[in-house]
């Protein structure tokens, strides 16, 4: 059969064949490039052209990408987008879901065509949607292009559209296929994850019952021992592995009131802080508990201790592991003692020692200064002086000593200079002011003061007269309360010949002692009835005058310059 019927029916077999290889290789294969890449070939061939595209619509629904095509030009294929807008074939096409024709597409009006179009010469085109399933937007376009101008019929027309539809479903295969895969995927690597997760579970499980195992026997152990220990004087108590006390006596409950060990506490904020004798603070690490559970034998280890029920006190902790039947460590003995008095004992005896020694050189000092620098008429005379500034250190001495050298009493110290002149039927001195603790660096210089002032006052001044009186008074002042203001005045006593202009021991005393020593002041005024003296001591200047060595020795005396009244001091 030869004419227009004999092409139309050869042309229909090839649209047949083409569309059932393309059936078979859509059913077949799992490669969507590979898909639609045959598909372009397949439909140039059953539609006997040299050009065909598909355009995938992409995710903004505003953009297509040449997915798949032949007869192109290098770069077309996988890289050029055109825009869904009006004004386009490819618009219309998605807006309205029908085939678009172009004849020619130079004489076309309602178009404009893409400029690679014509530079692959391209001069018709038919477009046909490729659907999408289940309400899902289309997934692009099926476009096939002649470089000569044509009219597609309507069998061309619905040929693509079936064409199209294949597509579409092997798409739509492939969509669904790889949700399979996905879900599948998900569901395996879940199952993986639970099958780790359960295995984890059962070794946690056998890690547990072999723990509660071991804690078992060691509270075995425990309850053996506390019928041992429960009335020791010592704290002692049994630990797990976790730090946590299993079995303990009184003694230990009460130095260590929780239930875990410090080391495991102070790891997550604990309240217990300990130090080492030298200051440093205690890792949680170095705690003989902990020290214990790892294996080493932490003896007799001393720790200041803070915070707690019991606030600020030193403890001697030992760790001693214990080893189950295995071998291995199954908890940790802790036995602790406190030894807060022991220690405290032996501070106060080095702080007191260091003292006595420190006074012991003081006093030699000051002993030493007056030899050198009384001076008197005659051996009885000297002596005399010499015993009455010794007695005085001597009473000082006797008031820090009672007072476990903390102190000194101020109204103490003053009575037991001016004794003789308190008690009586006619005292003769007063003394007015509140109870000071002196500190012991200040307790000897004033005492020696003082002792010069008495001095000068009953051999020259107001003491010396049958009517003389003298008034003793004395404030804290200070924003601190720290300085001691004390004023002697006389009255009654002989009148002196006039302010005194050399500077006797007795005034040297005052200077080196109220000034040097103490960074105090004094002043004096003489008049008609004797001395009147201003005195002002900071209180908590510390112990400057201890140190025998330094610019502030005791008294800091220089060479006497004579004898006077007392402003240098009338005194041997």
């Amino acid at each position: 059969m030869t004419g227009p019927k004999a092409d139309e029916n050869q042309e229909l077999l090839r649209q047949q064949t083409a569309l059932a290889r393309f059936g078979e290789l859509a059913l077949k294969s799992n490669d969507l490039d590979e898909i639609l890449a045959e598909a372009c070939r397949l439909v140039g061939e059953a539609l006997g052209t040299d050009l065909s595209k598909i355009v995938q619509l992409q995710e903004d629904g505003h953009t297509l990408l040449v997915r798949a095509g032949v007869g192109w030009k290098p770069g077309v294929v996988g890289r050029v987008t055109l825009k869904v807008e009006d004004g386009t074939s490819e618009g219309h096409a998605i807006s309205s879901g029908e085939p678009v024709v172009s004849a020619d597409i130079d004489e076309e009006d309602r178009f404009e065509y893409a400029s690679f179009l014509k530079e692959n010469g391209v001069r018709a085109i038919v477009n046909v949607l490729i659907i999408g399933a289940d309400s899902r937007p289309p997934f692009g376009i099926l476009q096939v292009d002649s470089r000569e101008p044509r009219q597609f019929t309507e069998e061309d027309i619905t040929f693509l559209r079936g064409y199209a539809n294949l597509v579409a479903a092997a798409v739509e295969r492939l969509r669904v296929f790889g949700d399979l895969h996905d879900s599948n995927q998900e569901l395996e690597r879940r199952v993986a994850e639970r099958t780790r997760a359960l295995t984890a579970a059962n070794r946690k499980l056998r890690a547990e019952a072999e723990e509660r195992e071991r804690a078992e026997e060691a509270l075995r152990q425990a309850q053996k021992m506390e019928a041992l220990v429960e009335h020791l004087p010592v704290g002692a108590g049994l630990i797990d592995l976790s730090g946590r006390i299993m079995a303990a006596n009184p003694e230990f409950r009460r130095l260590l009131p929780r239930s875990a060990i410090p080391s495991v506490d102070a790891e997550v904020g604990g309240e217990w802080i300990a130090f080492h004798p030298d200051g440093r603070r205690v890792e949680p690490k170095d705690y003989p508990g902990a020290r214990a559970l790892r294996g080493d034998v932490a003896l007799n280890i001393d720790f200041l201790n803070r915070g707690g029920a019991l606030g600020e006190r030193w403890l001697r902790v030992s760790g001693i592991p214990v080893h189950g039947e295995d071998g291995g460590i199954a908890a940790a003995l802790v036995v602790i003692v406190d030894v807060d008095e022991e220690k405290r004992a032996a501070e106060r005896q080095q702080l007191l020692t260091r003292e006595l020694d420190h006074r012991a050189k003081n006093v030699l000092a000051v002993v030493q200064a007056a030899l050198r620098l009384t001076r008197a008429d005659d051996m009885a005379s000297f002596v005399r002086a010499i015993e009455g500034r010794v007695m005085a250190l001597s009473r000082a001495q006797t008031l820090l000593a009672k007072d476990h050298w903390v102190g000194a009493d101020l109204h103490a110290l003053l009575r037991g200079e001016l004794l003789a002149f308190l008690d009586g039927s006619g005292p003769r001195a007063e003394l007015r002011g509140p109870a000071v603790a002196l500190p012991p660096g200040a307790a000897q210089p004033l005492s020696m003061a003082i002792h010069e002032l008495a001095t000068n006052a009953v051999k020259y001044g107001a003491l010396s007269a049958p009517t003389g009186r003298l008034s003793i008074s004395w404030r804290v002042d200070g924003a601190t309360g720290d300085v001691l203001r004390l004023r002697w005045v006389e009255a009654g006593g002989p009148s002196p010949a006039g302010t005194p202009t050399k500077r006797g021991f007795g005034s040297r005393v005052l200077d080196g002692t109220l000034r040097g020593q103490l960074g105090g002041a004094v002043s004096m005024e003489w008049g008609a009835g004797g001395l009147a003296c201003e005195i002002e001591v900071p209180l908590g200047r510390g112990e400057r005058d201890g140190d025998t060595e330094g610019d502030d020795a005791p008294m800091a005396m220089q060479d006497p310059g004579g004898a006077g009244p007392l402003g240098a001091m009338r005194g041997p």
